[in-house]
């Protein structure tokens, strides 16, 4: 027999929402049209962690360095894995709660049956995929939001970043969304994707999802970007500069050779059309022959080095990471190292099917 569900209520906002108990936390708040921090909602980030002061939760499965044993035991837990086991529940969120502007609409995640426009690989191991949204479908996203993949036999969905800057009041103006998919050896998304996925055909999407967000700083802002961590930064600071940020706005972004770049014509536009923009990609396997334009030159080596190398003071800069879990550790260690707080420093981890070893 189903028991009743749960009344959850966030401390840090006062909201309450009615959670099933074979419903995560999470889930369940993002259906009431209630936001909670998260980002990869497969219990490895910790975005979603918060302090139970009142009721009981099944914690279900999470990786260790996202929550421990030991804070299990003093009352947190991770939503986006959580189910309620108690009448109810109060919850106080760690991280930063969303402020919602003054008119903006609650972001309502959505199952969506998008048609592929487009699937081409633009490097060796990267493929750009863009699909469709049924026409007259309403779609409203944040820039550096992502989207859920439900795919044949593949478990649990897997999570994508939306290339698009939303419109100025978060809308898609030409109804389609992009994405640049790794694929990665283990992978079995990644690779159905790149086997698989073709003009014409259909994917399930569901979402949008995800925090990670262009920084509310009055100061410079440092990007740093591992290949298809890319594609959440992108999205970020094209809709910060659409929205008239003045401060600089420098990218890097790291690949092993030339022939690994993509979106080259993105970031030159956008540094066409924004002076205060600046990026410089930096390849990590491939001595550089001969520079490249003169305003753009290649550098060498991992982005921690150069950070170190460049002596770069980074006490009044923000910075946006994102990538693959050691190349985002390394990064955000090596810009704290060089002076950026802890609070300013927003990262997006990406989490490969396949063990991590190298920070590129």
């Amino acid at each position: 027999m189903t028991k009743d569900p749960s009344n959850v209520t966030v401390t840090n906002t006062g909201e309450t929402y009615v959670c099933p108990e074979d419903t995560p936390l999470l889930d369940a708040a993002l259906a009431a049209g209630i936001h909670m921090p998260h980002n990869c909602r497969g219990g490895a980030c910790g975005t979603c962690k918060a302090k139970v002061l009142e009721g009981m939760v099944d914690h279900g499965w999470a990786m260790s360095f996202a929550i421990t044993d030991e804070e299990k035991e003093q009352g947190y837990c991770l939503c986006c894995q959580s189910k309620p086991r108690s009448p109810t529940i109060r919850l106080a969120m760690v991280n930063p709660m969303h402020a919602r502007e003054a008119g903006e609409e609650a972001i309502l995640p959505a199952e969506f049956t998008t048609e592929i426009v487009a699937a081409h690989p633009v490097t060796p191991t990267v493929l750009r995929l863009v699909v469709g949204l049924p026409a007259g479908v309403s779609f409203r996203f944040r820039a550096g939001m992502n989207m859920e993949f439900e795919l044949p036999g593949i478990e649990p969905p897997r999570p994508y970043s939306i290339v698009e800057a939303p419109a100025a009041d978060g809308t898609l103006p030409d109804g389609q969304l992009s994405f640049y998919i790794t694929r990665h050896p283990k992978g079995r998304a990644s690779n159905w994707l790149h086997d698989h996925a073709q003009p014409g055909g259909t994917l399930t999407l569901r979402g949008p999802y995800g925090d990670f967000a262009f920084p509310r700083h009055d100061g410079p802002v440092l990007a740093l970007a591992g290949s298809t961590g890319l594609s959440p930064i992108l999205s970020a600071v094209s809709r910060a500069l659409e929205d008239g940020f003045a401060h600089p706005v420098r990218l890097l972004f790291s690949v092993r050779e030339r022939k690994e770049l993509f979106a080259c014509d993105l970031l030159a536009r956008l540094a066409r059309r924004h002076p205060t923009f600046t990026w410089q990609a930096t390849l990590t396997r491939e001595a550089i022959a001969s520079p490249g334009p003169q305003e753009n030159p290649f550098a060498r080596g991992r982005i921690p080095d150069l950070l170190t190398k460049e002596s770069t003071d980074l006490s009044t800069s923000a910075v946006l990471v994102a990538g693959s879990p050691a190349f985002v550790d390394a990064c955000a260690a090596a810009a704290q190292a060089r002076g950026a707080a802890a609070d300013r420093v927003v990262i997006d981890s990406f989490l490969p099917r396949g063990p991590v070893s190298q920070v590129e």
